[in-house]
């Protein structure tokens, strides 16, 4: 064939393709066009991801110079006597037991206040303040003009005088209002405790209303110190654990005590707990608001402990990877007591003299994972898109 002719093949080649790629992006401009202005109908929701499957293990086989490349280490378990000092910070805390709040329940002016600062000393039954309230006058004019009316009159007074004892007229002053016919211009609130005021909003001609928070009364004779744990702390303090608690505003005042509750719940963002110690504050030298510094001797007896390193959580469960053999592992499942220092206090799985691998696990974990993966002809998770994984 002459150089010419092959020339002109070439180019008919080339036209032919140009033509079909233009024909195809026509085709798909149409298709396009024909699609345009209608919605795309929405897609159904997506299912609640399903929580993480726990990846079956199998005993692996590594050679000793693999196991020298990789780093790996085991460690023997022992039995050994545990008795850790937990050292933590503590805030002296109003009883919650011993406190009162003072709402007024009916909606008045403050005429006159009696305690007017925070601190003062106060008796249960002692007069705080007195409310003036148009309606409080209202209802009893409304008694007075009733009670003598016959049969429905008797209802209209009883009636009034339950609103009144509902807005805390005393029984004294209902009693008064019975037999002297003369109205109370104003309803003398009284201490409901004792104690000292910690907390007042209440102010002489003030509007008060009933969701108003006039007074807080706390008897200080008996106070909380509150103590922070770590996480892994939390399950090592019971309530009767013995503790010695020390002030910095107090040097050389050593307080001994017992833990009295272990709160339930963790805070969020701290990750911490709570322990609570009761006190008696006979003198008042405790005030809220004090920091303490607590410590917790425990002593956990003989137990074995696993060090924190050979642990594998997969969120289902606890592993550690035990050296049955000189290069041969076996994944075995743990369940583990409260965390002390560097390690876990096992409660079953291993046993003393086990040696478990404390180095390398993580890889140790991986082929152990990847074996079971490719006995059951499919690649785990973290092998996704390797080939050969």
């Amino acid at each position: 064939m002459r150089t010419d002719e092959r020339h002109r093949m070439v180019r008919s080649f080339a036209a032919a393709g140009a033509l079909a790629l233009a024909l195809f992006a026509h085709g798909a401009a149409a298709q396009h066009e024909g699609h345009a202005g209608h919605a795309a109908p929405p897609s159904p929701p997506s299912p609640p991801a399903a929580p993480p499957k726990d990846e079956p293990r199998v005993p692996i086989e590594v050679p000793a110079v693999q196991q020298q490349r990789i780093g790996l280490a085991t460690a023997r378990l022992e039995q050994q006597r545990v008795a850790p000092t937990l050292r933590t910070v503590a805030v002296v805390q109003v009883d919650e037991r011993r406190e009162a709040h003072v709402h007024t329940r009916i909606a008045g002016f403050i005429d006159e206040i009696f305690v007017n600062a925070v601190g003062q000393q106060v008796k249960k039954g002692q007069l705080l303040y007195r409310l003036y309230s148009p309606e409080l006058v209202a209802t009893q004019q409304e008694y007075l003009a009733a009670r003598g009316q016959g049969e429905i009159g008797k209802k209209v007074a009883q009636g009034a005088l339950d609103r009144l004892a509902a807005w805390g007229v005393s029984p004294r002053d209902l009693a008064a209002l019975k037999q002297s016919g003369t109205v109370k211009r104003s309803l003398a609130v009284e201490a409901p405790s004792s104690g000292v005021v910690v907390e007042k909003m209440a102010v002489q001609g003030i509007y008060a209303t009933p969701d108003m928070h006039l007074y807080r009364i706390a008897d200080l004779g008996d106070v909380w110190v509150v103590a922070s744990l770590y996480e892994t702390e939390i399950a090592l303090v019971k309530a009767g654990d013995d503790v010695n608690i020390d002030l910095p505003s107090q040097p050389g005042r050593a307080i001994t005590a017992k833990v009295a509750y272990v709160y339930p719940e963790l805070d969020v963002a701290t990750r911490t707990g709570r322990a609570r110690i009761e006190l008696k504050n006979p003198d008042g030298a405790l005030k809220p608001g004090m920091y303490a510094t607590v410590t917790i001797a425990k002593d956990l007896g003989e137990v074995l402990l696993v060090p924190a390193d050979a642990v594998i959580d997969t969120g289902a469960r606890r592993l550690v990877f035990l050296k049955s053999a000189a290069t041969r592992f076996e994944p075995r499942e743990v369940v583990l007591g409260p965390r002390v220092g560097d390690g876990f206090v096992v409660l079953s799985g291993v046993g003393a003299g086990d040696d478990v691998v404390v180095r390398a696990s993580f890889l140790i974990d991986a082929e152990s994972r990847l074996q079971a993966a490719l006995r059951e002809g499919a690649a785990p998770q973290g092998h996704a898109g390797h080939g050969g994984g």
